[in-house]
């Protein structure tokens, strides 16, 4: 039943990321990152074909590996006109949804900073084979420590 239950909101999600590619105010990367956890948590299968989608699988690898600092800061800037024409051009002076949209737009940097930061690479490990000097070694490999 959960499984379902997160198939079902994974999908909900991806048709809302992929509404936000062509509607204005209507965030894509999170919706798109939302689908990809929900994902992951109830269907490999349903999470390698977002994962290798060529829409949507851009998303998920940019949080894998990070965004530059200048990819961040020009990020951060548009973020910060939309913010401010919000707050200065559409909400009344003595509005509380000013100060409300201002706070959001802190809270949008601090995370941008947080989950767009530069990552390094994974490194994989390797399984290390033992070595024996002589065949009669072998037996006493597998014999029990005493």
């Amino acid at each position: 039943m959960k499984k379902y239950t997160f198939i079902t909101l994974g999908t909900i999600s991806l048709i809302l990321g992929l509404c936000g590619l062509f509607t204005p105010g209507l965030p894509t990367t999170p919706f798109i990152l939302l689908t990809g956890a929900l994902y992951a948590k109830s269907s490999p299968r349903l999470y390698k074909r977002l994962e290798e989608n060529k829409l949507t699988g851009k998303y998920l690898r940019r949080m894998e590996t990070g965004l530059s600092w200048k990819a961040r800061l020009f990020s951060i800037s548009l973020m910060w006109c939309m913010v401010c024409i919000t707050a200065f051009l559409v909400f009344d002076s003595e509005s509380k949804m000013r100060y409300i949209m201002l706070g959001l737009g802190v809270i949008g940097t601090v995370a941008q900073l947080i989950a767009l930061r530069k990552r390094k690479p994974k490194m994989e490990l390797q399984e290390i084979q033992p070595v024996t000097e002589n065949a009669d070694d072998i037996d006493c490999v597998d014999t029990p420590y005493k």
